[in-house]
Parts: C-alpha cells; structure tokens; sequence
C-alpha cells in the first residue's frame, strides 16, 4: 500500500466557515477510501456534528436575544471561535507526519482568513475583525501546538 502524506488538494483548498453546520470541507470526504485517514476523517466528521448538536443545545439555553451591540458580538465571536475549534479537531485526526501537519497548519490559516472575510459579509454592522483574528490565531496556536506535542 502506498504511503498517504499530506492533505488531498480538495481539503487543502478548502476552509469555508459557517454560522452553521455546514461543513467548511466542500465535498464528501477528501481521502480515497483506501487511505486509513479515510476512516478518521469519516469518525471525526461524525464527532465534530455532534459537538455541532451539544454546543447549539447549550446556546439555546445560554445564549440571548439582544440588541446591546457588545453583548451581540461577544456571542458571535464565541460561536465562530466554537465553529473554528470543532472543525479543526476534526482536520487534526488525520495529521501524522510532517506534511500533513504543515499542510494542517496552513489550512488553518486560510480557515481564520476565510472567517475574517464571512463575518465581514454576513454581520457588516458587528465589527470584529481584530479580535476575531487575534482569538483565531491563538486557537490555530494551541492545535498546531497539539500536533507537536502528540508527534514527541
């Protein structure tokens, strides 16, 4: 069997945030079905729509209607921080060697720069462009940290 390393073009090229549960990966799962990262990606799939179903239980208990604008974004900013983690626990089951954990760091990236870019479209009254990139970017940090911490 051949050796599967780095993401598939499919997944590299794709990082389309969500309010909601939409996948951020277009397409069905981006591994061939005989590589063994086909089989994580499809577990982790189903664990990250299940977070998915418990975090928006949680925010229909939590969360308020409200036109105070600072509160608004600070929902907001928590939702797509929420959204931004579950999809790249996901995206880090299927890291096992130096390629794909590049490859997974940069997928990252262009998730948070597409965040950047749909909470601009989608909310253009809530500015939160700064903090959202600031909270993204550490979140980034913290898996790919993840990564080298699992590969030691």
């Amino acid at each position: 069997m051949a050796t599967h390393t780095g993401f598939p073009p499919a997944l590299r090229a794709s990082a389309r945030p969500r309010w909601s549960h939409r996948d951020p990966v277009e397409g069905d799962n981006p591994f061939k079905k005989d590589d063994p990262r086909y089989t994580r990606w499809a577990e982790a799939t189903t664990i990250a729509l299940e977070s998915l179903d418990s975090h928006d239980n949680q925010l229909r208990r939590t969360a308020s209607v409200t036109t105070d604008p600072d509160r608004y974004r600070s929902q907001m900013l928590d939702l797509a921080v929420a959204r931004f983690d579950t999809w790249a626990r996901r995206g880090l089951s299927v890291v096992s060697d130096d390629e794909t954990r590049h490859d997974f760091a940069g997928w990252l990236h262009d998730y948070i720069e597409n965040w950047l870019v749909y909470t601009a479209e989608t909310c253009p009254q809530i500015d939160v462009r700064n903090v959202l990139r600031a909270r993204l970017t550490a979140r980034a940090n913290d898996w790919t940290a993840d990564v080298k911490t699992a590969k030691n």
